[in-house]
């Protein structure tokens, strides 16, 4: 019996599942968190800003020196990390620092709470308040609130498209908040999430899944979008990206594909580790031209 698209729920199970094509992630995850600590003794960084009460509400923000000596203040860059909305934390997440506070793009690494132990919802809610937050003090915190950007990858690319489409000015801030985004290997529309095995910790029902699914909400106006992913990756996730991508050109912004045809899902969470990678130099690019 096919639950989606052509797929069995078992087919479906493994499509939602990154152990079915890379069962031991341990050596990436290892890697982000080595180059987190590495960027945390490299450059400025002011740990454990909280942007709400909750405990998981903190967030990491790595500066250039030149900003830390105050002249001027810097874009900001906000990255939400992966890990199927239940795994990993902000002190995975600064792997990025070292491709662009260089480049005087400061970084903020988010850290949010997880699934089963809160709701989806509550989560991407988490993720625009630390958004929010950065924006209201953006000043005090040495970055531009003229100049933001997101990324996310994996299940945090699915928080960054979020905050893309979020109605800002219902929240106190401009409709243009966020200049740009890039979304790297996400599970966005959340329909086939719900129908697999991912949902015995989401616990979503449909009108939630639809409620947090990006292309509910796109409309003409939102930022510029660069959308990667990799060509040894599940089915499902190449498929995903394809179609938001589509969904959001359709609208009429400017949309950018990398396909990295050898990558899997991992890989393309260290294109950002360095600015030889394609996908880093174009997010600079679109961060520096923004």
């Amino acid at each position: 019996m096919k639950v989606y698209l052509n797929y069995s729920q078992e087919e479906l199970n493994r499509q939602y599942d990154q152990r079915s094509l890379v069962p031991d992630t341990s050596p990436y995850i290892s890697t982000w968190s080595e180059a987190t600590q590495h960027a945390k003794s490299t450059f400025v960084c002011r740990e454990n800003i909280a942007y709400g009460d909750h405990r998981d509400e903190i967030l990491d923000l790595y500066l250039p020196d030149r900003v830390e000596g105050g002249e001027e203040l810097a874009s900001l860059l906000v990255f939400c990390h992966g890990g199927a909305w239940q795994r990993l934390t902000k002190d995975e997440s600064g792997h990025m620092a070292a491709a662009y506070v260089p480049e005087r793009v400061a970084l903020a690494a988010l850290n949010f709470s997880l699934a089963p132990d809160k709701k989806l919802s509550l989560i991407v809610g988490q993720v625009r308040r630390a958004v929010l937050y950065l924006y209201e003090n953006a000043n005090e915190l040495m970055v531009n609130p003229k100049k933001f950007y997101v990324c996310g990858h994996s299940s945090g690319a699915h928080l960054a498209a979020n905050i893309a489409v979020t109605d800002w000015p219902a929240m106190g801030a401009p409709h243009d908040l966020i200049k740009g985004v890039t979304l790297v290997s996400g599970p966005y529309d959340l329909e086939p999430v719900r129908l697999s095995a991912r949902n015995d910790y989401l616990f979503l029902d449909e009108s939630t899944a639809r409620a947090l699914t990006p292309q509910t909400h796109l409309r003409p106006g939102l930022p510029p979008a660069i959308f990667s992913w990799g060509g040894r990756e599940l089915d499902e996730f190449q498929r995903q990206s394809a179609s938001l991508a589509e969904a959001w050109e359709n609208e009429g912004m400017a949309v950018q594909r990398l396909f990295f045809q050898d990558k899997n899902h991992f890989e393309m969470g260290c294109e950002h580790m360095n600015l030889d990678s394609p996908l880093a130099k174009a997010t600079l690019i679109q961060i520096k031209g923004g």
